[in-house]
């Protein structure tokens, strides 16, 4: 027969018992927390480069090098774009009438006549004198103020200076018509498109006009629109005094 004293005795342990699964149930997480510590775990590995791979990655740096030296390149080329224009065309429009004064061989070309298109000329023939080759097109706006310029530089040399111009780019009827309307009696050759001669004579716009001794070597070049006084100038500068009008 249990007394009222031993059961009391035998309920302490039982207690104790339930109270430490019960400590052991809330020291573990429950089953939500744990699955967002899982979510969270694979946010941070996201955010490490360690996840999917669905978050972009930063440019590698050898692609932002070559951005970077391709960004200077452009600024470069602007620049000297700038200068030369600023060259050329100064506020007296004397000072640096030409540039490239590398007295280099010119580069050969032979082409037709715009005139005469079953004549053949090479820079051969032209040599013994000086000459001043104007590249030029129909649709070149500065030419049609600047030719009517070469052409009055052209009569006033007397056959001391050679004055041959380069259609560029154009039609030859067009040429034509361009060459009556501004009453251009010098010699003009004949490009339809662009190709070698382009490329050697530098052709960066129109017009361009280069400046070659009697020996065929370059003296000097001049990028854009010439005007009277900068016309004058770079003949003096490229073949002396007696050549300027």
């Amino acid at each position: 027969m249990t007394t009222e004293h031993e059961f009391a005795a035998d309920e302490v342990p039982v207690r104790e018992g339930r109270v430490a699964e019960d400590q052991r149930a809330e020291d573990q997480p429950a089953e939500g927390q744990a699955g967002e510590g899982r979510v969270a775990e694979g946010q941070a590995g996201e955010g490490s480069g360690k996840g999917t791979g669905e978050v972009e990655r930063p440019p590698r740096p050898g692609r932002r090098k070559r951005w970077a030296l391709a960004g200077a390149i452009a600024v470069s080329a602007l620049v000297a774009a700038a200068v030369v224009t600023d060259l050329s065309h100064s506020a007296t429009g004397v000072v640096y009438a030409l540039i490239d004064r590398t007295d280099r061989p010119a580069p050969a070309f032979s082409l037709p006549e715009v005139l005469a298109p079953g004549r053949q000329l090479t820079l051969a023939d032209f040599r013994g004198r000086p000459l001043v080759l104007n590249f030029w097109a129909s649709w070149c706006y500065p030419c049609q103020t600047e030719m009517p310029l070469l052409e009055s530089a052209y009569r006033s040399a007397r056959g001391t200076v050679q004055f041959v111009g380069v259609d560029t780019d154009d039609t030859r009827k067009a040429a034509a018509a361009f060459l009556a309307r501004t009453h251009v009696s010098y010699l003009s050759l004949f490009m339809p498109r662009p190709g070698p001669v382009s490329t050697s004579y530098q052709l960066v716009g129109l017009p361009i006009t280069v400046f070659i001794s009697a020996r065929g070597r370059v003296l000097g070049r001049h990028i854009g629109q010439l005007n009277d006084a900068t016309l004058k100038a770079a003949l003096d500068m490229a073949f002396g005094r007696q050549a300027a009008p």
